[in-house]
């Protein structure tokens, strides 16, 4: 008979990820783990692996079930009505399925290890599908300033949730994806962000090697990632570090911390 502790490990802190560990962990938590490495400034946290995932579905019951509709699901994309339908079910059967009692100890085991209560960002990142072909950014959930077991339970759920709504569904089908949908979660301390942003190593607008794109607003970054504000763009030469180009963006609110510990949107 298994016991706890020869239960599959299905957490790991970002200090022992690398891209390697990708199918596992996600872009975003195989990400991190190279970050850690080269020894940047990363709040501390872990992923929940995509085994967690997938263990608490075949635990609850409706993984063949789950599979099923999201093969259907696949084919549906230009019926709306239905493609809604299908999504509202799997993420019934995955809120029904919950959190398998292995994969809960450790998940919330590693979460006290944070500290106590300790807020964190409990993010989606997903597994066998972004990479060169595809990015799936801003489109699953991110749950922000989460304190507390059942929060970050919640939260969690929310996050392997979202691998079904009708937009992930219908860009899952347009790029050809029909694989076994899974995610992994990544828990991570949140910082109370004065400003925050993106930004990327090549310019995607023009391809250019030798520039750096920074996208920024004030507050919390999920706004950025999610489309909701126009941000500011400030374009910078890798190696002068001159900033070449800059574009202020009109940015009517932004998402913090409130007194209650939930997120809180200001006008601006």
């Amino acid at each position: 008979m298994s016991t706890k502790r020869d239960a599959p490990a299905h957490v790991r802190d970002f200090s022992t990820l690398s891209l390697a560990d990708a199918e596992e962990a996600g872009g975003k938590g195989a990400n991190l783990g190279e970050l850690v490495t080269a020894g940047l400034p990363v709040p501390p946290g872990f992923v929940l692996l995509r085994s967690g995932y997938l263990t608490s579905l075949h635990a609850g019951g409706v993984d063949s079930e789950v599979a099923a509709l999201h093969r259907e699901a696949l084919k549906q994309v230009d019926d709306s009505a239905r493609l809604a339908e299908l999504c509202r079910r799997m993420q019934h059967l995955v809120a029904k399925a919950g959190i398998a009692e292995p994969v809960r100890d450790q998940l919330l085991d590693a979460y006290h290890r944070l500290g106590s209560h300790c807020v964190v960002a409990v993010r989606s990142s997903a597994t066998g599908e972004d990479g060169r072909d595809a990015s799936f950014a801003g489109m699953n959930q991110t749950v922000t300033n989460v304190a507390g077991d059942d929060a970050v339970i919640d939260a969690v759920k929310r996050c392997w949730a979202s691998l079904f709504t009708p937009r992930v569904v219908t860009y899952r089908a347009s790029r050809g994806f029909d694989a076994q949908a899974a995610m992994a979660v990544v828990v991570q301390q949140m910082i109370a962000a004065e400003q925050s942003g993106v930004a990327f190593t090549n310019n995607p607008g023009t391809g250019e090697p030798g520039q750096v794109v920074v996208e920024a607003a004030v507050g919390q970054g999920e706004v950025v990632v999610a489309g909701k504000v126009q941000p500011d763009t400030y374009v910078v030469d890798k190696q002068s570090l001159e900033v070449l180009g800059i574009k202020i963006g009109y940015q009517a609110f932004k998402i913090e911390r409130g007194p209650d510990g939930r997120d809180a949107v200001v006008e601006l």
